[in-house]
C-alpha cells in the first residue's frame, strides 16, 4: 500500500511532499553523522538513516514544504531522550523519522513545543541544500 506524505493538502503540495520525502533517506546517509547530536551518533546506521534527525527533519518539512503551516511536537521518550515530530491544524500527525524506532511512538504524551530558531537552523540548511530545496 502506497503511504501518503500528507493527506490534508492539495494535490500539487502533496506531489512535492512525497518526492521530497523518498529522497531523505539517502540525503541523510549522505549527512552521516557529522550532524547528529553526540548522544545519538553511536544509534546511527545507513540502515535507519532517520536516526536522530527527527529535530532537523521536522524543521525542513515545517519550514521548507508546510510554510509553517504546522506545529513542533516534543515527546520525552522513557529512555531519556525526545523525539520531534509535527501537528496540522488538523490534528494529522506528520512524522518522517517514526522508523528509526522499533515500538509504537506515544504521540498522547507529546506536548507543543516552538523550534530553537526562528529560522531554520545551519544543520536543517545543510539538508535543504541535499534536497535541493529553498524557502518560498
Amino acid at each position: 500500500m502506497k503511504e501518503h506524505a500528507c493527506a490534508f493538502v492539495d494535490e500539487e503540495t502533496n506531489t512535492k511532499l512525497e518526492a521530497v520525502r523518498f529522497r531523505l533517506q539517502n540525503a541523510l546517509r549522505v549527512m552521516g553523522t557529522k550532524y547528529l547530536k553526540p548522544q545519538y551518533r553511536s544509534h546511527w546506521t545507513p540502515d535507519r538513516p532517520t536516526t536522530g534527525y527527527c529535530y532537523i527533519v521536522s524543521e525542513i518539512i515545517h519550514h521548507f514544504l508546510l510554510n509553517g503551516q504546522s506545529k513542533p511536537h516534543l515527546i520525552r521518550l522513557e529512555s531519556g531522550g525526545t523525539h520531534w515530530f509535527l501537528k496540522l491544524p488538523s490534528g494529522q500527525i506528520v512524522d518522517w523519522t517514526a522508523d528509526q524506532f522499533d515500538r509504537p511512538i506515544p504521540y498522547g504524551r507529546a506536548k507543543p513545543a516552538g523550534f530553537l530558531t526562528k529560522t531554520p537552523s545551519k544543520r536543517s540548511l545543510v539538508l535543504a541544500s541535499l534536497l535541493g530545496l529553498t524557502q518560498t
